[in-house]
């Protein structure tokens, strides 16, 4: 038996919970996980895991175990990276993941650049609107929009932005401009559902507090893309963020609205584990995503 390749396993079957999805994350036969683990144990002389068919807990052992060899593996890996990149550029597939409005609007639309430079790395972008545990399903990072929340996480902030009022040029034709947010209640609106299920609100700031206007939406969608499509469909009025509808607004497609009325600033961050190693491919992708957000008009960190 291997024992780093043991000890790597056992790692991965602590943070993903599961025999099943360790496997799948380290592209091996669910058997040569079990049998990578069992003879860790026999080795050890303890048992690691208590598992059952329903469920896999750490032994007190267990866990003091995975503390420890997280460190060294961590260290390890450091190690050979340096010695590698003296030498080689970086290479392999980074997985991220980000919201729908980020990929298609700020990623996406830069990538060929970020191929120039690095022709080795692959990227897997993971797209959805609910926070997942980055460890548990194989992300190297992710790139949040609003305030992070989870506690064990390295978070650096890399950009911020504000939210738009906007229409169509036929339906501000049709309905008006509404002259206060209030006015708003009066106009066909369109809600944005967040991951909760809990439809956002319309908020605005004045610099010392935050209002929030409670709207009955004609329309509600819990996808950042359907939402404008929504919005440039001419159904009603939305408030998104200020890099989803830049173009829209500047090719004419939608007009902005109450633009004497703030709204609250929100940052946005790169996300990762803080016990995991970055490697040479996730600290280029991460570099690269500083420098992308802050030529970003739209999301250039506030001063």
């Amino acid at each position: 038996m291997d024992r780093i390749d043991a000890m790597n396993t056992f790692v991965r079957v602590v943070e993903a919970g599961s025999f099943t999805r360790a496997a799948s994350q380290l592209d091996l036969p669910k058997a040569t996980v079990t049998r990578l683990i069992q003879g860790l144990e026999q080795d050890l002389q303890v048992r690691l895991l208590h598992r059952s068919t329903r469920s896999l807990t750490v032994t007190p052992e267990g866990a003091s175990y995975y503390e420890r060899i997280v460190k060294l593996l961590d260290e390890l890996a450091e190690i050979e990276s340096a010695t590698r990149q003296s030498r080689a550029r970086p290479s392999g597939k980074v997985r991220i993941e980000t919201t729908a409005a980020i990929a298609t609007m700020v990623i996406v639309p830069a990538l060929a650049e970020f191929y120039r430079d690095y022709p080795d790395v692959g990227i897997e972008l993971s797209i959805g609107n609910k926070t997942i545990d980055l460890v548990a399903e194989g992300m190297d990072c992710a790139i949040r929009v609003g305030e992070v929340s989870e506690q064990q996480v390295v978070a650096r902030r890399i950009g911020d932005f504000q939210f738009a009022i906007c229409a169509t040029p036929g339906f501000v034709a049709a309905h008006g401009a509404p002259r206060t947010p209030d006015e708003l209640s009066t106009r066909a609106t369109i809600g944005l559902t967040a991951g909760s299920g809990r439809t956002l609100p319309f908020r605005f700031a004045d610099g010392r507090s935050e209002t929030e206007v409670a709207l009955n939406h004609r329309l509600a969608v819990n996808d950042s893309n359907t939402y404008l499509a929504a919005a440039l469909a001419g159904l009603g009025i939305i408030q998104a963020p200020t890099y989803s509808v830049r173009d829209a607004i500047e090719n004419g497609q939608l007009v902005p609205l109450l633009q004497d009325w703030q709204t609250p600033v929100h940052p946005v961050s790169v996300v990762y584990a803080p016990n995991r190693y970055l490697s040479a491919k996730v600290r280029v992708f991460i570099d690269w995503a500083v420098t992308l957000f802050e030529r970003h008009a739209s999301l250039r960190r506030a001063p």
